[in-house]
């Protein structure tokens, strides 16, 4: 199954990790260090459920992502490949964790990926999610 997604493609960002003291209780708190990755991971998740994506619910799966990003202003149109932040990881981090419980079970079953990004006047991601 494949389908689009419109938007700018954003990362999945690190963790950030304080404690919260409070009472005479110390726990941990993790946060993620982007706040823009909600909204993107929600678009994902919307998509697929609109395109009539079905959960692989066991076995090994394939996922393929095209990311369009958009040309910057101060790079010359000739540059094709963005060699620049944001890191291709951290997107798929972001559309893994977009797919866990609507494409796939879990991230785990991912066994075969795919990965490519490209300057474009159009933005946003195209993903292939498939069985193997």
């Amino acid at each position: 199954m494949t389908f689009r997604v419109y938007g700018t493609p954003i990362p999945q960002g690190s963790m950030r990790g304080f404690v919260s003291r409070g009472k005479g209780k110390a726990r941990a708190i993790l946060t993620s260090a982007n706040t823009r990755t909600e909204p993107w991971r929600q678009d994902v998740a919307a998509q697929a459920i609109k395109a009539g994506v079905e959960i692989i619910p066991s076995g090994p799966v394939q996922l393929r992502v095209v990311f369009y990003m958009p040309h910057p202003k101060s790079r010359p149109k000739k540059y094709k490949w963005p060699d620049v932040r944001p890191d291709l990881d951290k997107l798929i981090r972001a559309i893994l964790d977009a797919l866990s419980s609507i494409a796939f079970r879990d991230d785990g079953q991912v066994c075969e990926l795919s990965a490519t990004k490209v300057y474009t006047d159009f933005v946003g991601a195209d993903i292939t999610v498939q069985p193997l």
